[in-house]
């Protein structure tokens, strides 16, 4: 449920992202039409890299205040435990 919460989040912290970005290209090429489509594509790739890290502190922030403890183990593939300690015979 956790990870479905970051997803959502994510979704929707980029969708907020994207469109502050398209905001930002659409007055770069009021001023100078040239630089437009060039600002527009470097804040659009670059909206996917800036809204991870905001939407795992907004997850985080809603499963801590559902409630929940924060799952921070990994979920899948393969995974190395430590060696059990065992005593020596006497």
């Amino acid at each position: 449920m956790q990870a479905l919460t970051l997803m959502i989040v994510y979704v929707l912290t980029t969708f907020a992202v994207q469109f502050i970005g398209f905001l930002i290209s659409r007055l770069v090429d009021y001023e100078w039409p040239t630089l437009g489509l060039m600002t527009f594509l470097i804040l659009f790739m670059g909206a996917f890299g800036l809204a991870w890290p905001i939407a795992v502190r907004i997850a985080e922030w809603l499963i801590v205040r559902s409630g929940h403890v924060v799952e921070t183990g990994q979920s899948g593939g393969y995974v190395v435990e430590p060696a059990k300690r065992t005593r020596p015979a006497v």
